[in-house]
């Protein structure tokens, strides 16, 4: 019996890649092992059905009766991260696995036959609850076949079955679909199976979610476009307008707001400072320069030890400014990779899957004018030439060509790096002189550490004030609860943990 190549690819970058040159298709039950049987030079992507096995093994046999007829000349990819567990699945099928962006030459002709290229649709949005309820509202009064899959870890196949081919207009909501496939991949396949059986469906979804919407259906979804479109005499806004409310600014607020934002900066940013010192002087300017159009954006880079207070700064200008808003944050951990700049933007204008990015999705969501940027030496080249320009502008483009204008927003950079001349090492020249205010962040005092545990006996009080007021405190109470050696305890983080068990400890021995 002959044995075959696996070809992988990466990530949804590198399929796209892949289907520029190729007609790819999903793999279906039936539908596979006819195409295998019939045409030449097929490609057939298992990554969905693979997700699907690993939660339902019994299925396995029919798989691979689906995938008897691979030859030489068929050509099957996977996503590579599943492709070890594949081989497992199909061991008499294949021996190996290989890139196939680095192995395989791409052919440019396409033999696959017309019948089963799959015409993707576009993904149509809407901006709220608000907007879903008159959407299904407008459905049910037009007999038009409509589910949400609200409950999306219960009955699919029972929502399904509203659906057949008579029906001109059918409407699927793949946003809660969407949360459910975080935590469990096989829903993948099925979705992907009832799109390829009806072509009648549109898919809708909300516009905070299309971008995983596109990524995780590549085959059957394509660009984005407003719900008013299918639906012209929807009663609902056209416009994202609608959730994006005024956005607070350091440069919008009064002299006596500005005060109190530094008060309460000063209060809760334990040591630091000349940096403190710093803050205050540069945003004094920034906000003067603002608004006589000289300066558009205020930009921190922070370094230093982990865990003493670097994102703090971050989350405190956003609390000081609005109390429990939501901060955009960007964690450049996850932006080491070679698309990195696309999963922070969008890929360019006609690829299929990240939409519009991280960046854009975040600050829309976020009611402050501060992002934080957070361990941003792990990034990439491309990403600190686009910082280049926005620092520079105080916007930036998305991939769907949407300009975003972030004037009067704090930028603050965060960094492990250790010291001075790591960071001219590390971060390129040009880029150093964009940046307002560049500190290091110094490891805590003893000092500071007992100030710091005073703040957290501080908030604590506020924070449990039930359980306290169930006892009658005394000093020896809180002595007890400092009552540690925190010397060896440079990283604040680590110190409020210890802090926080003490303090359930103590309600706990008062039978709190």
């Amino acid at each position: 019996m002959d044995y075959y190549t696996l070809y992988t690819y990466k990530n949804v970058t590198e399929l796209r890649e892949i289907q520029h040159e190729k007609d790819v298709t999903p793999f279906i039950f039936g539908e596979a092992l006819e195409l295998l049987k019939e045409e030449q030079d097929i490609c057939i992507d298992i990554t969905s059905l693979v997700y699907m096995l690993r939660k339902n093994e019994d299925n396995i046999y029919s798989a691979n009766i689906n995938l008897r007829e691979v030859d030489e000349n068929s050509i099957i990819i996977i996503e590579e991260g599943l492709a070890e567990t594949a081989i497992e699945f199909f061991p008499h099928i294949f021996s190996c696995h290989a890139p196939f962006l680095n192995e395989k030459e791409v052919v440019i002709e396409n033999n696959c036959p017309k019948t089963f290229v799959h015409h993707r649709k576009p993904v149509y949005t809407y901006y709220s609850s608000e907007d879903l309820n008159v959407i299904i509202k407008y459905a049910n009064e037009n007999n038009i076949p409509i589910t949400t899959f609200s409950q999306a870890s219960g009955n699919f196949r029972t929502e399904l079955e509203k659906f057949n081919l008579t029906s001109e207009l059918s409407i699927v909501d793949l946003t809660s679909v969407i949360y459910a496939i975080e935590d469990n991949k096989n829903l993948i396949y099925l979705i992907e199976s009832f799109l390829n059986q009806f072509s009648n469906v549109n898919v809708i979804g909300l516009a905070s979610r299309t971008d995983q919407i596109l990524k995780y259906f590549p085959f059957y979804i394509e660009g984005v476009k407003s719900l008013k479109e299918l639906l012209p005499d929807l009663d609902i806004k056209d416009s994202e307008e609608i959730v994006i409310n005024e956005v607070k600014k350091i440069t919008s607020i009064s002299k006596k707001e500005f005060d109190s934002l530094i008060n309460y900066l000063n209060h809760n940013l334990i040591g630091h400072g000349y940096f403190k010192d710093r803050l205050y002087y540069g945003l004094n300017n920034f906000i003067k320069l603002n608004k006589a159009k000289e300066q558009r954006v205020f930009s921190v880079f922070l370094f230093g030890s982990f865990g003493i207070g670097k994102t703090e700064v971050a989350r405190l200008m956003a609390t000081g400014l609005l109390k429990d808003s939501y901060l955009a944050k960007i964690n450049f951990q996850n932006y080491s990779s070679q698309d990195a700049l696309n999963s922070l933007i969008g890929s360019p204008a006609g690829y299929i899957g990240y939409g519009s990015g991280e960046l854009r999705e975040k600050v829309n969501k976020s009611k402050v004018g501060v992002v934080l940027l957070d361990e941003f030496e792990k990034t990439t080249k491309p990403v600190f030439s686009f910082f280049l320009e926005l620092l520079e502008e105080g916007t930036f483009t998305d991939s769907m060509a949407r300009e975003h204008d972030l004037d009067g927003y704090v930028l603050v950079f965060t960094s492990n790096i250790q010291n001075e001349a790591e960071y001219k090492k590390i971060i390129p020249p040009e880029l150093q002189t964009r940046f307002d205010l560049v500190c290091e962040f110094q490891i805590p005092s003893n000092t500071e550490k007992k100030m710091f545990l005073e703040l957290l006996f501080e908030q604590a009080q506020e924070t449990f004030a039930e359980q306290f007021s169930k006892i009658k405190l005394k000093e020896e109470d809180k002595k007890e609860l400092f009552n540690f050696d925190y010397s060896e305890s440079n990283a604040l983080r680590d110190l409020k943990r210890h802090f926080n068990n003490r303090l359930m400890d103590f309600f706990t021995s008062k039978g709190i």
